[in-house]
């Protein structure tokens, strides 16, 4: 009787444990994905002419740099937020006829699927 107990303490211990490491590697992973896109939305400004554009990108992309940094340090809630507060700049940068208006719609449909995720 005691085996049994502890054969399925045991298992139990190994399923918890096995999914408390890939929670650490999805973690890993969202955070390298907003890395990611920030410098992806980095490298649209220096094709920009309007400082407007020039402000709004730099700021989705320290945006998205701080919200990794916040998944990694388990503030999932300020990283939805700081990944809503890149979406509104990317999204200001679209309203403005950015040049590159394609790279930046598809970096703002990227940022809100990250948001989701969390």
């Amino acid at each position: 009787m005691s085996k049994m107990i502890l054969k399925k303490t045991l298992t139990l211990s190994l399923f918890a444990l096995s999914m408390s490491a890939q929670a650490e590697i999805n973690k890993e992973l969202l955070a390298n994905r907003c890395y990611e896109l920030a410098q992806t939305v980095t490298s649209l400004v220096p094709s920009q002419h309007n400082p407007t554009c020039v402000d709004k990108l730099y700021l989705a992309s320290m945006q998205m740099n701080t919200a990794g940094a916040l998944i990694l340090d388990d503030s999932t809630a300020a990283a939805k937020q700081i990944i809503s507060n890149a979406v509104s700049a990317l999204q200001y940068a679209e309203l403005t006829s950015c040049k590159q208006y394609i790279q930046i719609s598809h970096s703002k449909l990227e940022a809100n699927k990250l948001k989701h995720m969390l």
